[in-house]
C-alpha cells in the first residue's frame, strides 16, 4: 500500500515528528511576535473551569494554549511509544482530537485522573494498558468534570482537589466497559462513540453533583483574536500532511479515488489503504474542514479549530469528502427557521460529521437528514450533563443514529418489499402473458 520497508511504524512516528516540528516552528514565531506572558496564561489555563464552552485562546493566550496543546500531544505521544501502541487509524484519531481539544476544555493536570483510573482498571482485568489506551484518551472528554470540582469558586472546599482526582480515577476505571456496552446502541454509525459514552456517564454525574447543589455556571468564551495564525499554522499542518502522504505512496495519489468511496462505517484508513493514502485524505480534509467555518464567516478560534482537527483525526478513521459533505448540508439547511447563530452552525457541522456513515452506508439524502436532526438535537441535549462534556456533539449524534437506524432500515425494508411485490407480479403477468401465447400456437398448430 505504501513505500515503506522495515518497521513501517517507526518511519510513520518519525514523519510524525517532522509535522510536529513545523507546527511548534510557527508556533514560536507567533509567540516570540506577540510577546506574551506565557507562564501566567498557562497557569489561568490550569485553574479555570473549563465547562464548554471555554476558549483557551482567551483565557490564557496564544502562547500558553499552544504550551498546553503541546504538553498533552507529548504525553500521549510518549505514552504510545513506551507502551508500543499500535499506530492505526484510531491512534491517529484520538492523537488529533485530543490536540483538539487542547484549545478549550483540556489541559494537562485535568486529564491525568482517567489515565490513573484506565491503569487501575488494567490491572484489575489483567489487561495490557496500551489496549485501552486510546479509549482512555477519549475519555479525557469529560475532563470540565475535574476543573469544575476542583475550582468552582462556588462550592469552595479544602479538599476539592482531592474530590477531583478521586472522581477522575473513578471515571477512567469505569469507561471501558461503558464504552464496550454504547457501542451497541448506534451499531457504529456514531464515529465518536466515546462522546456518547461520555453523555451518558456525565448525565449521571452531573444528576449526582446537581443533587448535593453543586452548581455549574454555563460558559461562552469565544476568541476573535488569532484567525489569521491560526489558518496559516493549519494550513502548513495539513500541506505537511499531504506532501508526507504523497511520498509515502510511492510519490503519487494513486488509489485515493477508492479511499473517498468508502462507506466509513468501522473503517480503519491505516489498514486498509496504508499511512501515505491516509495521510493525504487527512490533509485534504483538513483543508474542506477549514473551509466551512469561513463560508459561513466565523473567524477561527479554539472550539473551531478542535472541530478541524477532530476532522483531520476521524480522516484517519472513516471520514472522506463524500460522507461529511451531506451532513454539513444538512446542518446548514437545518438553520433555517430557527434562531442558530453562525459559531453554533458552524461547531455543530464539523462536530456533527461524526455521522459521516450514515450518509456513507445509507446515501447522500440520508446524510442530509442526519445533519438536519443534529443541529437541531445538540442545542437542547448539553444541559443534561451540564456542559460538562466534552463531546457534546458525540452525544448528540449517538442519539440521532440510533434514532434514526431503525426508520432507515424500517423504510428500506418497506421500499424491498414493495418491490419485491412488484417483481412478482410482473413475473406472474409474463408467465400468464406467455402461457396465453403458448396455448394460441398449440391452437394454431391443431388447426393446421
Amino acid at each position: 500500500m505504501d513505500n515503506f520497508r522495515g518497521d513501517r511504524s517507526k518511519k510513520v512516528w518519525l514523519l510524525t515528528e517532522i509535522v510536529v516540528g513545523v507546527l511548534f516552528a510557527l508556533f514560536a514565531y507567533f509567540v516570540l511576535k506577540g510577546k506574551e506572558n506565557i507562564l501566567e496564561g498557562f497557569i489561568r489555563i490550569l485553574t479555570s473551569p473549563t465547562v464548554l464552552i471555554t476558549d483557551f485562546l482567551v483565557i490564557g493566550g496564544m502562547g500558553a494554549t499552544f504550551l498546553n496543546a503541546f504538553l498533552i500531544f507529548a504525553f500521549n505521544y510518549t505514552l504510545m511509544r513506551m507502551l508500543g501502541t499500535p499506530l492505526n487509524g484510531l491512534a491517529i484519531a484520538s492523537f488529533f482530537t485530543v490536540f483538539g481539544f487542547s484549545f478549550f476544555g483540556k489541559n494537562i493536570l485535568n486529564i491525568l485522573p482517567f489515565y490513573v483510573g484506565g491503569i487501575l482498571y488494567s490491572k484489575y482485568e489483567h489487561i495490557d494498558f496500551k489496549d485501552i489506551l486510546v479509549t482512555i484518551s477519549f475519555t479525557s472528554a469529560l475532563a470540565p468534570f475535574i476543573s469544575e470540582v476542583a475550582f468552582n469558586i462556588h462550592v469552595f472546599s479544602e479538599y476539592a482537589y482531592i474530590h477531583a482526582i478521586v472522581l477522575g480515577i473513578v471515571i477512567g476505571f469505569i469507561v471501558t466497559p461503558l464504552a464496550k456496552k454504547m457501542a451497541g446502541f448506534h451499531e457504529g454509525f456514531n464515529l465518536y462513540n466515546l462522546g456518547f459514552t461520555g453523555g451518558i456517564l456525565g448525565a449521571v454525574i452531573a444528576s449526582v453533583l446537581k443533587l448535593y447543589q453543586f452548581v455549574v455556571v454555563p460558559q461562552r468564551i469565544i476568541s476573535i483574536e488569532h484567525d489569521v495564525e491560526l489558518k496559516i499554522i493549519s494550513s502548513s499542518v495539513f500541506l505537511a500532511l499531504i506532501l508526507i502522504g504523497y511520498y509515502i505512496n510511492n510519490k503519487s495519489f494513486s488509489g485515493y479515488k477508492v479511499l473517498l468511496k468508502d462507506s466509513g462505517l468501522k473503517s480503519d484508513f491505516v489498514s486498509k489503504y496504508g499511512y501515505g493514502l491516509t495521510f493525504i485524505n487527512m490533509g485534504t480534509m483538513g483543508f474542506v474542514a477549514m473551509m466551512y467555518p469561513v463560508l459561513l464567516g466565523q473567524t477561527l478560534n479554539g472550539p473551531l479549530l478542535a472541530g478541524i482537527l477532530t476532522i483531520v483525526g476521524f480522516s484517519a478513521y472513516g471520514k472522506t469528502i463524500f460522507n461529511i459533505t451531506p451532513i454539513l448540508i444538512g446542518v446548514f439547511l437545518g438553520r433555517f427557521g430557527s434562531t442558530t447563530d453562525g459559531f453554533t452552525l458552524a461547531l455543530s457541522g464539523l462536530f456533527g460529521t461524526s455521522l459521516a456513515p450514515v450518509a456513507g452506508v445509507y446515501g447522500f439524502g440520508w446524510g442530509i437528514v442526519a445533519g438536519m436532526l443534529h443541529i437541531a438535537v445538540v442545542q437542547s441535549i448539553g444541559v443534561v450533563h451540564g456542559g460538562l462534556n466534552l463531546y457534546n456533539n458525540g452525544f448528540s449524534a449517538g442519539i440521532v443514529a440510533g434514532f434514526l437506524l431503525p426508520i432507515i432500515n424500517t423504510t428500506k425494508e418497506s421500499v424491498n418489499k414493495r418491490r419485491t411485490k412488484y417483481l412478482q407480479r410482473q413475473k406472474a403477468l409474463h408467465d400468464l402473458i406467455r402461457k396465453a401465447e403458448d396455448n394460441l400456437q398449440d391452437k394454431f398448430i391443431d388447426k393446421k
